[in-house]
């Protein structure tokens, strides 16, 4: 991809005029060309801002995350950046957010503490709380297949489970890394995934929306003396099982899986939705840890398909395989 950042373009999505725009950093980013940029004003102080430009492929994304912040953001209380403005001209989509390293924000990586992990899990639990059976409030235009499974619509579980298989045959195709036995983790869960997430979302409840993208390498920030994250890359987000965001940030935190439970009982109790039982979201739990094998076949990982199936077998989820509890809520 290969974008400018147009002081027109930037004056159109601030809603005030630009006089120049200089690129300070660029970030790593598949569907968006993603930068810092130093924007200086017609009149008022210049400020730095987080730039977001796509198109093609990357639009889709970009809108969803657009009309997060347009339409959702504003419901609750939320750990987002705060929102400076969009501009879509049908071909290209610039989305501007505030600088959370200029507000004092930085990445704590693996490195999070106790602290932080429960501040995570507790930002992350009010979300979920807050659209907890709202599976109407998705964002479009269509949701995304391929960064989580969500749980609604129904047709997108099969769809997603195709899109799997079709990433694994070409991630397998072209390794020799992973052996036989490694291999056939991952066909002899989807034999059986979409029709039990299928018959978990029958009755749709128990469902809200989940952020998709949750991890900490890259997308929780936390400032000093606050153990609350910012989050951002919200383009995900989308109907699921609320503790699909718990296991996710777990899969790059290897060290804390045997600390699952307790932070589960942590997500549980900070949730307190009625109904949702602990058996259910342990199940949930367990369910939700075959999308990070997933998202290594996407990504064509064998580091994170091997940490996705150590996952599996010490949280035992191919026993969730057997059917949801029948007695959910």
């Amino acid at each position: 991809m290969d974008l400018t950042f147009s002081p027109a373009d930037v004056s159109a999505a601030l809603g005030t005029p630009v006089r120049a725009v200089e690129v300070v950093d660029t970030f790593a980013a598949s569907a968006a060309e993603v930068a810092r940029l130093l924007v200086r004003r017609t009149a008022g102080p210049d400020l730095t801002v987080i730039a977001k430009l796509a198109t093609g492929a990357g639009l889709a994304a970009a809108r969803r995350e657009v009309q997060f912040f347009e339409h959702l953001a504003p419901r609750w209380h939320h750990p987002a950046p705060q929102y400076l403005g969009a501009h879509d001209t049908g071909e290209t989509v610039l989305l501007l957010t505030e600088d959370l390293e200029a507000s004092g924000y930085r990445l704590a990586g693996t490195a999070v503490s106790d602290e932080q992990l429960r501040g995570t899990i507790e930002v992350i639990a009010t979300l979920h709380a807050h659209f907890w059976n709202d599976t109407s409030a998705a964002p479009a235009p269509e949701l995304s297949v391929t960064s989580s499974a969500q749980g609604w619509p129904p047709d997108v579980i099969a769809r997603h489970a195709a899109a799997v298989r079709d990433a694994a045959d070409r991630f397998f195709g072209g390794t020799s890394e992973l052996t036989t036995a490694e291999r056939a983790v991952l066909y002899d869960v989807l034999d059986v995934w979409a029709h039990c997430f299928q018959e978990r979302v029958a009755q749709r409840r128990d469902l809200t929306l989940i952020h998709g993208d949750f991890h900490f390498l890259g997308n929780i920030f936390f400032t000093d003396g606050d153990p609350r994250p910012k989050v951002i890359d919200w383009s995900e987000l989308k109907p699921g099982l609320g503790p699909h965001d718990l296991a996710y940030s777990l899969s790059a935190l290897p060290h804390r899986q045997r600390e699952a439970q307790d932070l589960l009982r942590h997500y549980w109790k900070a949730l307190a939705v009625p109904d949702y039982s602990w058996e259910l979201c342990g199940w949930d739990f367990r369910f939700s840890v075959f999308s990070n094998l997933f998202q290594s076949v996407f990504q064509q990982s064998c580091r994170w398909y091997r940490a996705a199936c150590t996952a599996i077998d010490a949280l035992d989820s191919r026993s969730a395989l057997d059917g949801p509890p029948t007695t959910a809520g």
